[in-house]
């Protein structure tokens, strides 16, 4: 009786210690699975952008929509308030910051924009208006007013827009793609209410067309009957 209980006793035994080996070998598992996520986890920083007044948050590799809408406003107050001394100033702080595609280019540009402005001895300054952050195409706008005064010291204002597309890289904002125009910001809803104007102003004038084109018919043809 004795040696039945202590067989079933060590079966017992030994099936609990396999199913032991099994939850631990499954704990370890975790925690190595555990282990490399937080290793290989994007850092997420809450930050407050300088420029605006909602918080925001920045990854290695992306940042909020508040974040990206701070950077653009700090480019466009950069690149749009300058003088004949800050020129080259700024075509410097700018570098870092700009995307291998169009780094050349825009260097280009503002060199030639340094140039003019010192030779000319122009001073433009900025006055943002609106920031908004386009999603579907990744595009921030900061539109406001730009005041260009000359030697004379005659002050003349514009309408301005400066468009920006950014991103991440290591917690770093990158510009890839960079414009400045006169007038409202050009955004998607813009543009399609520009096209939906041009494609109206098209048909209309196709229309005046025709219409011309038949009063000249009728001139013609009722000249022609009066002559007979």
């Amino acid at each position: 009786m004795n040696i039945k209980n202590y067989l079933r006793t060590w079966t017992w035994l030994q099936a609990e210690n396999r199913w032991s080996r099994i939850i631990i070998a499954g704990i370890v598992a975790c925690n190595i699975l555990l282990a490399y996520k937080v290793l290989v986890k994007e850092t997420v920083v809450t930050i407050q952008p300088f420029t605006l007044t909602e918080e925001a948050w920045i990854g290695q590799k992306s940042a909020s929509r508040s974040y990206l809408e701070a950077w653009g406003f700090a480019y466009a107050l950069m690149l749009g308030n300058v003088t004949p001394a800050t020129a080259e100033f700024i075509s410097e702080r700018i570098k870092p910051f700009l995307a291998p595609r169009i780094y050349q280019e825009v260097l280009d540009l503002l060199h030639v924009q340094s140039q003019q402005i010192k030779d000319d001895r122009i001073s433009i300054r900025f006055e943002p208006r609106t920031v908004e952050y386009e999603f579907g195409r990744n595009k921030t706008f900061i539109y406001g007013y730009s005041y260009i005064k000359g030697a004379t010291g005659q002050e003349q204002r514009t309408e301005r827009t400066y468009e920006f597309e950014l991103s991440i890289n290591r917690y770093a904002p990158m510009i890839h793609y960079l414009e400045t125009y006169s007038g409202r910001p050009r955004t998607k809803s813009f543009n399609e209410r520009r096209d939906r104007r041009e494609e109206q102003d098209k048909l209309n004038e196709q229309k005046r067309s025709r219409i011309k084109a038949e009063v000249d018919r009728q001139t013609v043809t009722g000249g022609g009957e009066s002559g007979l």
